[in-house]
């Protein structure tokens, strides 16, 4: 997807028909994860991108909501003031931001632009900061979570933590090598328990990556090896923000080359590690290769 601004039209047929796309993928996904506003975001900016105004100023009441969920007011005062500069006579707007404001007045001591609650990425990170200066293992960290979740125990991971140490990263060109694809083919846990557990581990939205239509340019953004090696993909792009799917958000490593790699803000999703695969060969033209697979 092209990466223009915002307030104009799509140059092109192909970008209308990506950007109608991205609207219908996260309209379902919002409309099952209401506060998951890093997807309303996206939602708003490919309105706009669409020249739908009215639709993007919906979307933008609904972030509002979500940051007031997730104690970010700054956030949502700023949403109700955008729209109120677009439409001065929004009822439904001028009510929230007074609403806002009455309670933004009563506090005392607080800074009112703090967020009441942590984002996602100030989560991700704080636990990174805690961490050593060399990041913890991604799949230890996911096992980790997995364990405290209680959906495996030590004893039944910590074997295959061993054997994945002595696959060569990015070999696997199924997914099924994993950890989490390792734990659902042996039966050990399903797949839909873990994903849960995921992604309300990480506060991060879960993207079903085999109804969405990778942008191959978006997909090069990140080194293939890279990807190969952390499993995981650039899937499209809004502005300046590049949004990747990811089967371990816990991989502190995987972050932190993305990071040094792109120039852009970047949005995180949890996906399936074979839809993830399949997406990345087929982006790369490698629907014939397939690599091994970890047995426990």
């Amino acid at each position: 997807m092209a990466d223009d601004n915002s307030s104009k039209q799509p140059t092109s047929g192909e970008e209308a028909q990506q950007l109608q796309q991205t609207v219908e993928m996260f309209e379902a996904i919002t409309q099952h994860q209401p506060e998951d506003y890093q997807s309303l975001e996206i939602l708003k900016e490919a309105y706009g991108k669409l020249g739908k105004p009215e639709d993007s100023v919906r979307i933008s009441k609904k972030l509002a909501q979500a940051y007031v969920a997730c104690g970010q007011v700054s956030q949502a005062i700023f949403e109700y003031e955008g729209i109120l500069q677009q439409f001065p006579n929004d009822i439904s707007a001028l009510t929230a931001l007074a609403e806002l404001d009455a309670k933004t007045s009563q506090w005392t001591g607080t800074d009112a632009a703090a967020p009441l609650a942590p984002t996602v990425t100030t989560t991700l990170q704080s636990a990174a900061d805690l961490s050593a200066s060399k990041p913890e293992d991604g799949n230890r960290a996911l096992a980790n979570v997995l364990i405290a979740e209680k959906l495996a125990t030590s004893q039944a991971i910590d074997p295959l933590l061993q054997k994945l140490k002595t696959i060569p990263a990015g070999q696997d060109k199924t997914g099924n090598s994993a950890l989490i694809q390792i734990l659902t083919n042996d039966h050990v846990v399903k797949l839909e328990d873990i994903l849960t557990a995921i992604v309300n581990r990480s506060g991060l939205p879960y993207l079903p990556l085999g109804n969405y239509d990778v942008d191959r340019d978006v997909a090069f953004l990140v080194p293939q090896e890279i990807c190969w090696e952390h499993l995981m993909i650039p899937f499209d792009l809004i502005s300046r923000s590049v949004l990747i799917a990811t089967a371990n958000p816990f991989d502190q490593q995987a972050r932190d080359r993305v990071q040094g790699i792109l120039d852009y803000s970047v949005f995180w999703y949890v996906a399936a590690p074979l839809e993830i695969a399949a997406a990345l060969r087929r982006v790369h033209g490698q629907e014939g290769q397939r690599g091994g697979q970890v047995k426990s």
